[in-house]
């Protein structure tokens, strides 16, 4: 399944989900957000670790929380910490990212 059909009606409930692990400005970027997503690509998934949750949230807990968005949607998932980004990434990441 393609990735952009498989968020369709469940973006509320994704969103709900990364928000429920601390995370906040949830959004989806590369190809299920430009449209050229195929059967078989993986959803990326971006979100922001806000101030006050800085150090508390860790890899287990995103490892966790990827397993959960797999579970949900049918398809892989690479979440990535916006606050984490490497710095070459952000500018095309930013032009394509959809927010939930």
């Amino acid at each position: 399944m393609k990735p952009s059909h498989a968020i369709q009606g469940k973006t509320s409930v994704i969103k709900l989900l990364i928000e429920s692990y601390g995370f906040v400005s949830p959004a989806i970027f590369g190809s299920a957000a430009r449209g050229t997503d195929v059967e078989g690509s993986d959803l990326d998934i971006l979100a922001t670790i806000p101030a006050g949750m800085r150090g508390r949230i860790s890899l287990f807990d995103i490892q966790h929380l990827e397993e959960a968005l797999e579970a949900l949607t049918g398809v892989a998932v690479d979440f990535n910490v916006e606050n984490a980004m490497p710095d070459h990434l952000r500018p095309s990441i930013e032009r394509e990212k959809v927010m939930l």
